[in-house]
């Protein structure tokens, strides 16, 4: 007879390993301090999990497991997720088993109907989890009931990956989680504790789920920066429906690359987690005065991305500025010796940038930012007050009639700083680049909101590019003023003397046409569509 889980609540965290005894440490003076419904439980969990050689169930977004935890088996089926900054609802089926076989008799008809009987003829182990759980029983003052998790052990392929050659028969993944399952009561509760274990052990939210995981190590595949994902806005939302989603996803978005960013010195995470910043950013404001962040959550954004700035433009420096200039350079030799102390000045940054943003506290900055949005938070004042009607009219006016509105006046703001372009100083230039920038998200965030068909597709898809070889143009020209200050603070001897040079003739030369008149005058052409 199946469990009676029709719908899964619960948040997972990454846990640092070097912070494991200091949680449980913790866990133990709390269960101390506050009681617990029963005793700390351990166990050792073997779970294998199913699928085709295809993996038609992973696309599906369909788990299948079988799991032992102690003498008892038990097997389960999971549906896909609706996952934001850790806190996942999703549909699950378990029941018993009399031991390690898979029975798909077991699965009521509801559970069957996830996959075909074609599908459950192919299906085959493909990996497993092992790992030592601890569990703890929580209950909140206000009856909310929490079981907790801590998860440690590995995941490991059962074959060989696809993407691998050779006689390579396994490939394993450490796991280090905590999950927080609610039993009872609201998911508000889940986000009061991830929040405290964040600020006290540098946890940060984990979407990915164990089976998907498993997957990915299945393929082969290595974890590597992540895009931006295209927004899904619909007609029929409402403004703030549109703010909540589009700030889902530059959250999403920002959460893909940080395990990334906080453990390895690949640059295209730096870059990704960057332009996930500066898209919430623009989101913000793109519905400021009808949906207001905060001033702590404004407050610790800005202190994310001030910690990932500096690093950023010494890798734009040291990975696509100098090299262009490099076979100018008469001596390479010459060259390598000043490109080391420059290269060593990098590393020194984005190891300052790695402690500014520990500091920061990433995981709890996402943990604040989802409560905040799962509690609507937008529509009281700071004071916690409901908001005027005015005020909550405008938030759920139509999305579709309230976008048209905004784009046009970003485009009133690009052509009121384009005027004289030729002219303007480089600070107006700067100025303009991030307006053009901002409607560029803008246009970006809005895309799907547009019937695009015939000639509205081609105007839009032409507005966009022109937007975006704009910014392009004008951030070329802006990473050669950045490139000179930089430089202007390290001695790198004659190839540095060189570089700035060759910096300065550049700047002297670019004119007008280079330094972004021609694309910022195509912005200033290009047709609306909305």
């Amino acid at each position: 007879m199946a469990t009676a889980h029709p719908l899964e609540i619960e948040l997972k965290l990454a846990l640092p390993p070097r912070q494991v005894e200091a949680f449980r440490k913790t866990m133990a003076r709390r269960r101390a301090a506050k009681g617990t419904r029963r005793m700390t439980q351990q166990q050792t969990i073997v779970t294998r999990y199913f699928d085709t050689p295809d993996f038609d169930l992973a696309a599906r977004g369909v788990a299948l497991r079988v799991r032992q935890a102690g003498e008892t088996w038990l097997q389960t089926l999971k549906t896909a997720s609706v996952s934001h900054g850790g806190l996942s609802r999703r549909v699950e089926f378990e029941m018993p088993l009399g031991g390690d076989a898979l029975d798909w008799a077991r699965f009521s008809p509801a559970a069957r109907d996830y996959v075909s009987e074609a599908l459950r003829e192919r299906v085959r182990p493909l990996f497993e989890t092992r790992f030592d759980r601890t569990t703890w029983q929580f209950a909140s003052e206000t009856g909310d009931r929490i079981e907790v998790a801590l998860d440690l052990g590995a995941i490991r392929t059962l074959e060989a990956p696809a993407a691998l050659e050779g006689n390579v028969r396994e490939q394993t993944l450490p796991l280090c989680e905590i999950e927080l399952e609610l039993k009872a009561g609201e998911p508000d509760a889940l986000f009061a504790l991830a929040l405290e274990w964040a600020e006290a052990f540098d946890c940060v939210p984990l979407d990915a789920s164990k089976a998907a995981r498993g997957v990915a190590l299945v393929r082969g595949e290595v974890p590597g920066a992540t895009g931006a994902q295209a927004l899904a806005l619909d007609a029929g939302m409402r403004v703030e429906e549109g703010f909540a989603a589009t700030c889902q996803t530059c959250l999403g978005h920002f959460q893909a690359n940080l395990h990334g960013l906080l453990e390895s010195d690949e640059v295209e995470f730096l870059h990704q987690a960057r332009v996930a910043l500066r898209r919430l950013r623009a989101a913000l404001r793109l519905y400021r005065g009808i949906c207001v962040l905060p001033d702590e959550l404004v407050a610790a954004l800005r202190e994310l991305a001030a910690a990932l700035a500096p690093a950023r433009d010494w890798d734009v420096l040291c990975g696509e500025t100098l090299p262009a200039i490099a076979p100018h350079h008469p001596d390479a030799a010459l060259w390598q010796q000043g490109i080391a102390a420059l290269e060593a000045r990098r590393a020194q940054i984005r190891a300052e940038m790695h402690r500014a943003l520990r500091a920061a506290r990433p995981g709890r900055w996402l943990l604040a930012m989802q409560r905040w949005l799962q509690q609507a938070g937008w529509r009281r004042d700071a004071s916690g007050h409901a908001l005027a009607p005015a005020l909550r009219d405008a938030q759920q006016a139509p999305l579709e009639v309230w976008a048209p509105a905004a784009l046009g006046k970003g485009e009133r703001r690009i052509a009121r700083r384009a005027r004289k372009f030729g002219k303007a100083s480089a600070s107006r230039r700067h100025v303009l680049r991030i307006a053009i920038k901002r409607q560029r998200y803008a246009a970006e965030f809005f895309e799907a909101l547009f019937d695009r068909t015939g000639k509205q597709r081609r105007r839009q898809s032409r507005y966009i590019a022109a937007l975006r070889e704009a910014q392009d143009s004008l951030g070329r020209a802006n990473d050669l003023r950045t490139a000179t200050t930089l430089m202007q603070d390290v001695d790198a001897g004659t190839a540095g003397a060189f570089a700035l040079g060759w910096l300065a003739a550049e700047q002297a030369g670019a004119g007008a046409e280079q330094g972004g008149a021609r694309p910022v005058h195509a912005v200033l052409k290009a047709k609306t569509y909305w």
